[in-house]
């Protein structure tokens, strides 16, 4: 799904946030300076798009460590929502 939200300050096209639920994968947004946004009211809109696993499906992601490697598994649902 991809959401829209209000930006003020050039420093928001530099975050990267993580659900919890999700390990090793990081989130930022679309857009990367206010030219590449769209404008409503005077306001900056940027976008940003989530991971959405369908009802009774699974995704699995497997990571190489110093180790070996570590495989993590989802369940249905959606991921990288903006906290």
């Amino acid at each position: 799904m991809i959401y829209s939200v209000n930006i003020t300050t050039e420093s928001e096209f530099n975050q990267i946030w993580v659900d919890n639920s999700c390990p090793n994968i990081m989130w930022s947004f679309i857009e990367e300076s206010f030219e590449d946004c769209r404008q409503e009211d005077g306001t900056y809109v940027a976008t940003y798009e989530t991971l959405e696993i369908p009802e009774g499906e699974t995704m699995s992601f497997t990571y190489l460590t110093l180790t070996g490697s570590t495989t993590y598994t989802l369940k249905s649902g959606e991921y990288g929502i903006k906290p």
